[in-house]
């Protein structure tokens, strides 16, 4: 889900609303919000997550050790959508890229 909260949040320069060309839609400054965005869905959906599964056997009891492992299987999907948008969807690569890049810099 995580991943599917990235992609909706930063596909939106790959549209065209209202006819807008690409160059004016890259100039429109709402990467900000999208982050925003994608930060505040993310941690209400792992919380409501959290909240439903605790003390569940496949969760690790270690706070460190949840989020080292979130982290691992988010890169994997994001490493795996970049082979995918290469081979069907060059256009979108800057997704996964970005996704990559984050993780790997967070």
């Amino acid at each position: 889900m995580l991943r599917s909260f990235h992609y909706a949040a930063f596909s939106f320069h790959l549209a065209s609303p209202d006819g807008a060309t690409a160059e004016e839609i890259k100039s429109y400054d709402v990467r900000p919000w999208a982050e925003r965005w994608y930060a505040s869905v993310s941690e209400r959906f792992l919380n409501a997550y959290f909240q439903n599964v605790v003390g569940a056997p496949f969760i690790p009891p270690d706070h460190d050790e949840l989020f080292s492992l979130l982290r691992l299987h988010l890169l994997e999907k994001a490493v795996y959508e970049l082979g995918y948008e290469l081979n069907n969807r060059p256009a979108w690569v800057a997704i996964p890229l970005e996704g990559i890049s984050q993780l790997l810099n967070s």
